[in-house]
């Protein structure tokens, strides 16, 4: 009985020293790359039409500082550009008929398992401004995203503790700006 009572101290105490070693929030950076085919106008056309047409999709990239808690969720802000072009001319080379749109938002996402493969969800809200040289000119609007995707947990170790912060990600996501609905296909690190 008294060894069972101190087997159970000694492993209580080493639970407790790992958890003292381990942070519950730790710092987290993101880099982003994706394809935003456009989906369909939402909102008001002005008397110069919409400001993204429906022969427009976009291409972009994102970084993104945050905060994991407790390596389940993630919460950070990021900056983007997308560039915005008939993809016709793109793969002609045209790039001069694409507009750019730099945006900045706060970037949440969770991971409710945690497994070598585990899904995801996520969510981005801020505002995009359109560099554009059309009709309707440059335009500020919000920038609402709500995706779903499928994380990598990469393992290694840190000061002699095995870790699983490092993971690479695909995301799909739903999005909305510039008066416009796109379905975002993104790839992603986070380290």
């Amino acid at each position: 009985m008294l060894l069972a009572v101190m087997a159970t101290a000694v492993a209580f105490n080493a639970a407790a020293q790992f958890r003292q070693d381990r942070s519950d929030y730790e710092y987290m950076f993101k880099a982003e790359v994706g394809y935003m085919p456009f989906v369909m106008n939402l909102g008001n056309e002005g008397p110069n039409g919409y400001y993204i047409d429906d022969l427009q999709h976009a291409a972009g990239v994102s970084v993104v500082n945050g905060v994991n808690i407790k390596q389940d969720f993630f919460v950070g802000l990021g900056l983007g550009c997308n560039y915005v072009a008939v993809p016709k001319e793109i793969m002609q080379g045209k790039f001069a008929n694409g507009w750019l749109c730099p945006m900045a938002f706060v970037d949440f996402d969770y991971r409710p398992l945690d497994v070598e493969w585990s899904p995801m969800v996520g969510a981005k809200a801020g505002a995009s401004y359109l560099m554009a040289d059309s009709p309707n000119g440059n335009t500020l609007t919000p920038y609402i995203e709500l995706s779903t995707g499928l994380n990598w947990f990469f393992r290694y170790e840190y000061r002699n503790m095995e870790r699983n912060y490092l993971s690479l990600y695909l995301e799909l996501a739903f999005a909305y700006t510039q008066q416009a609905t796109f379905i975002p296909i993104r790839l992603g690190v986070r380290f």
